[in-house]
């Protein structure tokens, strides 16, 4: 089944290019680095009257974090990760979770496989790493993939669509899904 070029299209920029600061995150998530490292500096807001005291304090510091030309973030799905046929970890358990973002850390993304008849994605590494990622409820957005060089973010979501635009634009979460055909 042909899908959208766009995924192609997006992904092509990254191959050959080691990703870097693989990290696990809350949850299931997992975040990759790619291209050029940049400052991303978000500077201090005033938070509004409604919340808490520890949601003021971080909003009125400022924070500095390095990010690449390209940020995978790997969402609300399970993902497990692979070493050629040996299981290495997976975003279910804390206990391989930092283990699997280590493993793929440094490695370089080779080919990006979608399958969509049940949305589950496989992202393969060039010395033998591989992340699957399936869907674990039918509302979630699986993957965002953003291009900070031109603006762009392409999210694949649970329910078999995605969205493609502009990462500046309001609540890219609530745009109008595309369906994966």
């Amino acid at each position: 089944m042909q899908i959208d070029p766009i995924f192609e299209k997006a992904f092509r920029k990254i191959y050959g290019l080691p990703a870097w600061r693989v990290t696990p995150g809350w949850g299931s998530f997992l975040t990759f680095e790619f291209g050029e490292p940049h400052l991303d500096i978000r500077e201090p807001v005033v938070a509004k009257t409604n919340v808490s005291e520890k949601v003021r304090k971080h909003l009125a510091a400022r924070h500095v974090v390095i990010k690449g030309d390209w940020h995978l973030w790997i969402n609300c799905c399970d993902w497990n990760v692979w070493s050629r046929k040996k299981w290495i970890g997976k975003s279910t358990s804390a206990l391989t979770y930092t283990k699997a973002a280590d493993f793929l850390d440094g490695q370089k993304l080779v080919r990006f496989v979608l399958l969509p008849k049940d949305s589950r994605c496989v992202f393969e590494f060039d010395l033998g790493g591989r992340l699957e990622t399936r869907p674990y409820d039918r509302h979630s957005e699986q993957w965002l993939f953003f291009d900070k060089r031109i603006h762009t973010v392409l999210i694949l979501r649970a329910d078999g669509n995605y969205s493609y635009g502009r990462s500046n634009r309001p609540d890219p979460m609530k745009w109008k899904p595309i369906q994966i055909p």
